[in-house]
């Protein structure tokens, strides 16, 4: 695997941060909603859909009171500007694709250490702005990992930096909601996955009425999003 685990100086950390914010504020007009629910030590696990390239710094960035852990593709390590950014963050690189056992242990071996760790439990990026299903290792850092475990839902990112795009789309507006911490005994109990799949989107559909009734229904455009996971999964099951 290309690069190794990064640790990051606390103040090029918060310097990366308050640019990333400073640029959210500019272009996206941000919104953050209950961001105090992440505890200011101890550890924890981020679970958040995955939207956009925007999503870990814009995730974040209004968390002032800690580091947080982020997953980054492997390959961006040989970049020299990307990689040289990243390799002085709080990182741990991870292979496309599933079952990065690697990835895992040290992401559980982040946790141990009381760190705040986010992943993305779909694996890559949305291509329509629904949620896809989760991959299995979130399911596994969760059962081997005592922490508690926080849904996160970001709406709005799709349409700001969609993958089909190579840059974003100025004066759009994204939103981020950070839930309620749930105890992993409480997931262990059940389907891991199904049950974070159904918070996270209700959370994002949430978001994603906000948005509209902000910019008076035109935003985002309807489509693939406005779809909830469990119709979704119904009808594939």
């Amino acid at each position: 695997m290309s690069g190794t685990p990064s640790k990051a100086h606390p103040v090029y950390y918060h310097m990366w941060r308050r640019m990333l914010r400073c640029w959210f504020r500019l272009a996206h007009r941000p919104t953050f909603i209950f961001p105090e629910r992440i505890p200011a030590e101890g550890a924890c696990l981020l679970v958040a859909n995955h939207q956009s390239f925007y999503d870990p710094p814009l995730i974040g960035c209004p968390v002032h009171w800690r580091l947080i852990t982020f997953l980054s593709r492997a390959s961006l390590y040989d970049s020299k500007l990307a990689g040289g950014i990243i390799k002085k963050l709080n990182t741990v690189p991870i292979r496309d694709g599933e079952g990065d056992i690697r990835a895992i242990r040290d992401i559980i071996e982040r946790l141990k250490l009381g760190e705040a760790v986010l992943i993305f439990p779909e694996g890559s990026r949305t291509y329509d702005g629904a949620i896809q299903p989760f991959r299995d290792g979130a399911a596994l850092i969760i059962r081997r990992a005592k922490c508690p475990v926080i849904p996160v839902a970001v709406e709005g990112v799709y349409d700001a930096w969609p993958r089909t795009s190579s840059k974003p789309r100025l004066g759009t507006r994204v939103m981020v909601m950070y839930g309620e911490p749930i105890d992993s005994t409480e997931l262990k109990a059940g389907d891991i996955n199904a049950v974070l799949e159904r918070k996270i989107d209700d959370m994002r559909l949430e978001l994603r009425a906000m948005l509209r009734q902000k910019s008076g229904g035109s935003y985002p455009a309807p489509g693939p999003g406005d779809r909830p996971f469990a119709d979704q999964a119904s009808s594939e099951g």
